[in-house]
């Protein structure tokens, strides 16, 4: 299987139409098409449905898509990180998260770097833990910011010094909106919405409540991905949502975050594959991160 004929499968699945993807390509349409026929006769699978207007991916189609997608993105990595090992930092940062404040400490310290090697560049992924950590394990990021817990066992990480509250994002004309904290009683009593990763035990709610509250004694109306998403919700005065302070622009959007009492934090980690070789470039970013959490421990330890 060569690296043209991936290329060419994925215009094809991306144009759904063998003439426009052979336009794309600046080849033949019975060039292109023997070129797919090709590929589905070396796999054995039938990779598209064909009519009169349009070529649709099969469900081996659509498998096949995501990893070509991930064997490309990683030879362009490869070539990428090979032509910029270079004195005069080069190269670009690949960086997942999920929603998080903890992101202005890699956004500061990108910045830095910039500022002294100005061709070096960040590839920011946003999605939820799940797709992050998916992407890390195939390499397809070099960083992880996770919330924790997080299972860090095949993975090398350093923990962020700042936590983040767990409270309620609730609208701020509701009844809950005047509290300056939600007791145990306050979430059983109140319609909730949950991060769709409620099932990996994300903020254990019995040691916080003391027993009072759980999955079975709390009023889930439904769940979400992505908090922002969730604020729409929200807003319709339907349920108030589970999250972390200071993700949302709640001052403009008519939102309120009230922090849980008695008060539940969680902190953030950035993890990396291990055994992998980091670019130059993320290395780098590595070494300023970790003097960076070196300072701030060592002035946290100074405080009174």
């Amino acid at each position: 299987m060569e690296l043209r004929t991936l290329s060419y499968f994925l215009a094809v699945a991306r144009e759904q139409n063998m003439t426009e993807a052979a336009n794309v390509l600046h080849v033949t349409q019975p060039t292109l098409s023997r070129q797919i026929a090709d590929l589905e006769d070396e796999l054995g699978k039938k990779l598209f449905t064909r009519t009169s207007r349009s070529t649709v991916l099969t469900e081996d189609g659509i498998h096949l898509r995501q990893r070509a997608e991930e064997i490309l993105a990683l030879v362009n990595q490869t070539e990428d990180e090979m032509k910029n090992d270079t004195i005069d930092l080069a190269g670009c940062i690949r960086i997942g998260a999920g929603e998080t404040h903890a992101m202005h400490i890699l956004a500061d310290l990108f910045a830095e770097l910039h500022s002294r090697y100005p061709r070096l560049t960040v590839e920011l992924f946003t999605g939820n833990a799940d797709t992050v950590e998916e992407k890390l394990a195939h390499g397809l990021i070099d960083f992880a910011l996770m919330i924790e817990p997080f299972n860090v066992e095949q993975y090398r990480f350093i923990r962020l010094p700042e936590t983040m509250r767990v409270g309620i994002v609730t609208r701020d004309d509701s009844k809950w909106a005047q509290k300056s904290g939600i007791t145990p009683d306050d979430l059983n009593a109140m319609p909730l919405l949950v991060s769709s990763r409620q099932s990996l035990n994300r903020y254990d709610y019995r040691q916080w409540s003391g027993g009072k509250v759980s999955a079975e004694t709390m009023n889930i109306v439904g769940k979400f991905d992505l908090i922002s998403n969730a604020s729409h919700f929200i807003r319709t005065g339907i349920a108030n949502a589970i999250g972390i302070d200071e993700l949302l622009q709640l001052d403009t959007g008519h939102l309120k975050f009230i922090p849980l009492e008695p008060a539940l934090t969680l902190s953030a980690v950035i993890v990396w594959k291990k055994y992998r070789l980091l670019s130059k470039s993320s290395s780098v970013f590595l070494q300023e991160l970790q003097q960076y959490i070196a300072e701030a421990s060592k002035k946290n330890s100074n405080l009174p």
